[in-house]
């Protein structure tokens, strides 16, 4: 494929591989736009309350899927099923809706409440590219009204159990040279030396490869780097599709944004590890490595 230097096409690029690889993950301002009216269409706003008041995308609804904290467990599995068709029934998603999420650019807000939409088997879920920022520079319509409520669904989350990993499972095969452990935090959340206070301890999982997730951006940080550039940058760290590849971060948002790229490059056996390090810290009988 052709390298594109140009971000907006860079972006375009990128969402032509997906479309080839299956459903097209990304989705650009102006095809939003035209789909603005369509009562098929449902745009969720992830950005903090706040920012939603000074203005949205008219028609957003705002939703939060990024403070529910995961616990990796049978227990927490049913729970995270619960919270996700709390969230989506409650802003009205039917089984045969097109959602589109975004945030202020592309990021992990967006990104979580996506993989919760794959996760759940709703087949027709987007992320906006370069999110409201995108939205502005095309001088496209802002709103700062609250969108008629649509009425509550009873969404049904059919769990696809191969996008979602947990502690034990992790645990059980740190050894298998078939798996491959991705912590996307920052440098110093993977050395143990600046990690979040609010977890148990510090440090990794063992034998986690680093790449932070903010490598998978483009230098503007509104879409993703080339499939070209990410497939390098993958096997430069051991990360390739034949393995079994587990994504985590503090609590699966950025692990969700690196999951993102990891399946509409093609690597059909990826998953997130939604818990991620704030709940593999909590569970003592697990090692961890600094």
């Amino acid at each position: 494929m052709k390298r594109i230097l140009k971000s907006g096409c860079l972006g375009w690029a990128f969402a032509a591989l997906v479309s080839a690889a299956g459903p097209q993950r990304l989705v650009t301002a102006d095809w939003l736009h035209k789909r603005l009216r369509d009562p098929g269409v449902v745009i969720l706003d992830t950005r903090p309350e706040g920012e939603y008041r000074k203005g949205h995308i008219p028609g957003a609804i705002l939703v939060n899927t990024y403070d529910y904290l995961a616990e990796s467990s049978p227990a927490g599995d049913r729970a995270l099923q619960q919270k996700i068709a709390e969230i989506f029934g409650g802003v009205g998603v039917r089984p045969g809706d097109t959602v589109v999420l975004y945030e202020n650019r592309l990021g992990t807000r967006a990104a979580r409440g996506y993989w919760m939409l794959r996760y759940a088997g709703h087949p027709k879920a987007h992320i906006l590219e370069g999110g409201l920022e995108a939205w502005r520079k095309k001088q496209l319509p802002v709103s700062t009204e609250t969108p008629a409520a649509r009425p509550a669904t009873g969404f049904r989350v059919r769990p696809q159990r191969a996008l979602l990993a947990g502690a034990q499972e992790l645990g059980a095969r740190l050894r298998d040279s078939k798996q491959v452990i991705l912590d996307v935090r920052t440098r110093g959340e993977y050395d143990g030396t600046g990690g979040s206070s609010d977890c148990a301890r510090q440090g990794r999982i063992p034998g986690a490869v680093w790449i932070e997730w903010t490598q998978f951006l483009s230098s503007d940080g509104s879409t993703f780097r080339s499939p070209e550039e990410l497939r390098a940058l993958l096997s430069k760290h051991g990360v390739t599709p034949d393995k079994e590849v587990v994504t985590y971060c503090h609590r699966g948002a950025r692990a969700a944004a690196a999951w993102t790229v990891l399946d509409a490059l093609g690597f059909r056996r990826s998953k997130n590890y939604l818990a991620s390090w704030h709940d593999w810290a909590e569970k003592k009988d697990l090692p961890a490595e600094r």
